[in-house]
């Protein structure tokens, strides 16, 4: 009867070591999975064009080494209407379709006076194939009257991505 009963023990102890064994395995196996596809998405900044300034001087727009973002500097906004407009160009370099989802700026401070807008770009427009390029503009622009000297006006830009 002894023989039995720890015959009875080591099976049930087997099944439940080959169930949780199980479940952790396939788990595994599903978030790698997952992260798989997101490593396929990837659009970067692969070119800055020909700067257009209108009252305003020595303009600069600078990608990062990564690609994922780009530093903007205008620093001599001269007159009210001012602008200086960059041309940027971006890549879809991953494996799967991108869609955008929104522009994160930081550095823009919270001067009233200057505006940045962006054409050519929506955050709601067509999927960027894998491998297509697609050219915006950003425009920085003096807006609003404002009773002391703006300044040197720099911040950096980044696009964030959803797979599309």
């Amino acid at each position: 009867m002894k023989k039995q009963n720890l015959f009875v023990v080591l099976l049930v102890l087997c099944i439940i070591t080959m169930a949780v064994g199980y479940s952790i395995f396939r788990t595994d196996i599903e978030v790698n999975g997952r992260t798989a596809v997101f490593e396929d998405l990837q659009v970067i900044f692969v070119k800055i064009g020909k700067i257009e300034e209108i009252n305003s001087m020595d303009a600069s727009a600078v990608i990062s080494e990564d690609g994922k973002k780009v530093t903007i500097s205008v620093p001599k906004l001269m007159v009210k209407g001012a602008y200086a407009k960059i041309p940027i160009t971006i890549k879809n370099v991953g494996t799967v379709p991108a869609k955008l989802r929104s522009i994160s700026q930081f550095g823009l401070g919270n001067n009233t006076a200057i505006s940045v807008s962006y054409t050519g770009i929506g955050v709601t427009d067509s999927v960027l194939e894998p491998g297509d390029k697609q050219t915006f503009d950003v425009k920085v622009s003096w807006t609003r009257d404002l009773y002391n000297n703006i300044g040197n006006y720099d911040f950096f830009i980044k696009f964030n991505y959803v797979q599309g």
